[in-house]
């Protein structure tokens, strides 16, 4: 009987424990991902900005071209260039914060695997109804722990992608000389448009992803609060 006992407490306290440390793990989590949506909600004002300066560049480029200013055309490379790599410094570090994201989500999925191995074996020692229930909360947040993961990942790949396409557009503008009469007008100024349009769609691109980021940060902090409540429930 004393043994028995013993053995009764050693497991209460070894649940105690395991719930205070995941109630622990869930507020980290949950500060993390608040302090993500912030910090994208603010990137994406700055690359709104940054795209409508940069197009209307381009626009004046294009009419410095065609009335042949040659001093406006060189001033204006010199600032569009200096706006590619500003915003090729930001995509490395936008792949640098995704990088970190990959890691944290890549833990919140270990963490739910634990969480839901530790309920499965509760169920095989205890069939109640509340363990049941805590069992499938478990799988259901594994699962979208994983979706989390598998976003990163895609997130991640299409950042590099574009970052490596912006650094390519830059060489052959920065190598281009648009004062020189190798070929013709038209075919410099086509040439040059298509670059530098296709260097904004990459802007254009970056904007899209950080609002589906926002959108996966909001997602992420109402699931936050939802593990929260159930942690809290126990």
């Amino acid at each position: 009987m004393k043994t028995l006992k013993t053995m009764l407490a050693l497991l209460l306290a070894v649940s105690i424990t395991s719930v205070s440390a995941q109630i622990g793990t869930n507020t980290r989590e949950a500060v993390d991902n608040t302090k993500a949506m912030i910090a994208n909600k603010q990137q994406l004002k700055k690359d709104v900005a940054q795209l409508h300066s940069f197009k209307k560049k381009i626009a004046a480029f294009e009419d410095a071209f065609i009335s042949n200013d040659r001093k406006q055309i060189k001033r204006l490379k010199a600032d569009i260039l200096s706006d590619m790599k500003r915003e090729i410094a930001q995509s490395e570090r936008k792949i640098k914060q995704d990088q970190i994201e990959l890691r944290q989500s890549k833990r919140e999925l270990n963490n739910s695997r634990r969480e839901a191995r530790n309920s499965r074996r509760d169920v095989a020692w205890k069939n109640t109804r509340k363990n049941r229930r805590d069992l499938r909360d478990d799988k259901r947040d594994k699962r979208d722990d994983l979706r989390d993961k598998n976003d990163d990942v895609r997130d991640l790949k299409a950042q590099v992608a574009r970052t490596a396409r912006q650094k390519d557009i830059m060489k052959t503008i920065k190598a281009y000389n648009y004062l020189a009469k190798r070929k013709s007008g038209k075919h410099k100024l086509v040439t040059n448009s298509n670059l530098l349009n296709e260097f904004a769609k990459t802007m254009e691109a970056d904007i899209k992803a950080t609002k589906l980021e926002i959108a996966e940060d909001k997602r992420e902090i109402r699931e936050d609060r939802r593990e929260r409540r159930e942690d809290r429930r126990g």
